[in-house]
């Protein structure tokens, strides 16, 4: 019997220790979980490529900062980023670590810099959006990962001092740079059972875009939409008179492709002037 009981009592302790070290094991690792989970998710939703150079939380106290957060342009678009954050403080209410619904008290993003780069059809913000919704949708008719991953409640998130600069064929290297009026979003996920990170990221973004288009009310689009049409358009007709002292074929080539020009250029400018309301 005292055998029995000392058997129970060292197994008892045992699986005292394991868990114990299971707990250390997941506190020790929980800047590389939330890194590599920030670039699987945000990558998977918005079809893009996105890197963190830094996470560190401290699982006490539940603060913390993620820095280097850069999100690639979709394909398509020249400029080499989207988004670019230099830091990203957090506070996590550490009881909630552990737990189904890890509570998080704040986000802050601090002095952001977004690349709003016109292309032929939309712009490379209006391509990640759409690449988000539709992977939210797909998730949201599926048994996805989402559904039974952990979830979040974000009590605050802060998106101050940002700035947009709009990139554009006309433009060159150069771009127009605005200041990006600031964002607080409360209580995201509060009232049910939380959110997942692709909802939350999904309302970020949604935030971020109504933002960049009151921000562009102060650019004068229409302007840069009728340059980029007069350049494509001086162009495609410079194709065209080119290739009329060639053979007949080559100059319908050459036509076809100053067409192709045009209609690109009209793309553009009805995308800069959809941002206008007209």
């Amino acid at each position: 019997m005292n055998k029995t009981i000392k058997i129970a009592g060292i197994t008892l302790i045992s699986l005292a220790v394991l868990i114990v070290a299971g707990v250390i094991f997941i506190y020790s690792s929980l800047d590389s979980i939330v890194k590599a989970a920030v670039e699987s998710v945000a990558s998977d939703m918005t079809q893009t490529e996105v890197t963190l150079n830094n996470v560190s939380i401290s699982p006490t106290t539940g603060e913390g900062s993620l820095s280097g957060f850069l999100m690639s342009n979709p394909k398509g678009f020249k400029s080499s980023d989207a988004f670019k954050f230099e830091e990203i403080t957090i506070k996590v209410d550490p009881a909630s670590i552990a737990s189904d619904v890890v509570v998080i008290n704040e986000i802050r993003i601090k002095a952001p810099h977004i690349t709003y780069e016109v292309g032929p059809q939309k712009s490379n913000i209006d391509t990640i959006n759409e690449n988000a919704q539709s992977s939210s949708n797909s998730d949201n008719n599926s048994d996805s990962a989402s559904d039974s991953g952990p979830k979040f409640i974000v009590e605050h998130l802060y998106l101050n001092d940002g700035e947009v600069s709009v990139a554009a064929a006309p433009l060159g290297d150069k771009t127009i740079d605005v200041d990006l009026p600031n964002i607080h979003l409360k209580d995201i996920g509060k009232g049910g059972n939380g959110a997942s990170p692709d909802v939350i990221l999904k309302a970020a973004l949604g935030a971020v875009t109504k933002n960049i288009t009151s921000a562009l009310g102060s650019v004068d689009l229409e302007g840069i939409a009728k340059d980029v049409k007069g350049r494509v358009q001086d162009l495609s007709e410079g194709a065209a008179s080119g290739a009329s002292t060639v053979t007949d074929t080559v100059g319908d080539a050459a036509s076809g492709a100053g067409e192709g020009l045009k209609d690109a250029a009209d793309g553009a400018g009805d995308a800069l002037k959809g941002l206008l309301g007209d």
